[in-house]
C-alpha cells in the first residue's frame, strides 16, 4: 500500500506527485493538491465529481493521458467548458505537456479509465522536478513511524515512500494542523497551508483563529506531519511543523471517497484560494 489511509497528498507521489493532495487531505486544510497516485486524495475544494491524479504521458487535442503512480492509465477529455488551471491562473489545453502533474476532476469511468473533465489542475514538469528534489531538504510531508524523544529525532515515512530521520531543536515550533505552512505543490497547482478565511460582514473575510500550539510530547507514532525547514549537518531540521492525528478532520478516508485512483471532490469555491504567503 503506497498511501497512509489514503493526501493526500495532496503531494504523493508517483514519487512526490501527490504529496500536496495527500497531506492536505490528511491534515484537513483548505486549498488543493494533486498528482500521482491511485487512491490518493486530491481535488479538495473543487467540484465536478471525482478526481484522478497522475503524470501526463500524452497530450493531443482535447485528450490528455495520465498515469497514476499505481500504473493505471486514464484518458482525460477536455472541452471548451473545462477549466484548466496552473499556479491559480487559467491556461489552455495546449499548455499541458508531457511530464506535467495534473489532477483531473469530473465524471470518472473507473472501468474504461476515462475522465470527462470539468476541471484540470496542472503543475509543470520543471516545478514537479524541483519539488521532488527539495523533499527532505527544505520541507517534508509524511507519517511519523518512530519517535526518539531522548535525541529529539523523528522517523518520517515520506509521501514518496522514503523513510527519513529528522531532528527537531529549540528553534522548531509545533502546531496542530498545517494552516500557514506552505510547501511546494507537486500536483493540482496549489501548495498546502494557503486557504482562505470565511465569514465576516460586508464582504470582509474574518481572520481564522491561530493554530493550536503543541509540543514534541504531543506527537505520536501514526500522526501525519508537514514541515518546512532546512538541513543542518546533513539532517533535516524543521523550523515549523504541523501535526494531525489519525482520524482528525481530513485525516482518514473522506466520506464518499472512491477507490481506484479516484476521490470524491467537494463543491467548488467561487474563486481559487489566495496564494500562500
Amino acid at each position: 500500500m503506497r498511501h497512509f489511509y489514503l493526501t493526500g497528498v495532496v503531494l504523493a507521489a508517483g514519487l512526490m506527485l501527490s504529496s500536496g493532495a495527500r497531506m492536505q487531505a490528511q491534515m484537513g486544510q483548505g486549498g488543493t493538491g494533486g498528482g500521482g497516485g491511485q487512491g490518493r486524495r486530491g481535488g479538495g475544494g473543487f467540484g465536478g465529481g471525482q478526481a484522478v491524479q497522475g503524470t501526463v504521458t500524452a497530450a493531443t487535442g482535447g485528450k490528455v493521458t495520465i498515469q497514476t503512480d499505481a500504473g493505471d492509465s486514464y484518458t482525460v477529455t477536455v472541452t471548451g467548458d473545462t477549466r484548466i488551471m496552473r499556479d491559480r491562473q487559467p491556461i489552455k489545453a495546449a499548455d499541458v505537456k508531457v511530464g506535467d502533474s495534473v489532477s483531473a476532476v469530473g465524471a470518472v469511468d473507473a472501468t474504461a479509465k476515462t475522465v470527462a473533465a470539468t476541471m484540470v489542475m496542472d503543475v509543470d514538469a520543471e516545478t514537479v522536478k524541483k519539488a521532488k528534489e527539495d523533499m527532505g531538504k527544505t520541507y517534508i510531508t509524511g507519517k511519523i513511524t518512530a519517535i526518539d524523544a531522548d535525541n529529539l529525532k523523528l522517523t518520517v515515512m515520506r509521501t514518496d515512500t522514503v523513510s527519513q530521520v529528522i531532528q527537531v531543536d529549540e528553534g522548531t515550533s509545533f502546531q496542530r494542523g498545517a494552516r500557514g505552512i506552505t510547501v511546494p505543490s507537486m500536483g493540482g497547482g496549489m501548495g498546502m497551508g494557503g486557504g482562505r478565511g470565511m465569514g465576516g460582514g460586508n464582504g470582509a473575510a474574518a481572520a481564522p483563529p491561530p493554530p493550536e500550539s503543541i509540543t514534541l510530547a504531543d506527537i505520536k507514532v501514526g500522526d501525519t506531519v508537514v514541515a518546512t525547514g532546512g538541513l543542518k549537518g546533513g539532517v533535516f531540521v524543521p523550523a515549523k511543523m504541523g501535526v494531525s492525528e489519525p482520524g482528525a478532520a481530513g485525516g482518514g478516508r473522506r466520506r464518499g471517497a472512491a477507490a481506484d485512483g479516484q476521490t470524491a471532490a467537494p463543491s467548488a469555491p467561487a474563486s481559487p484560494p489566495a496564494p500562500p504567503q
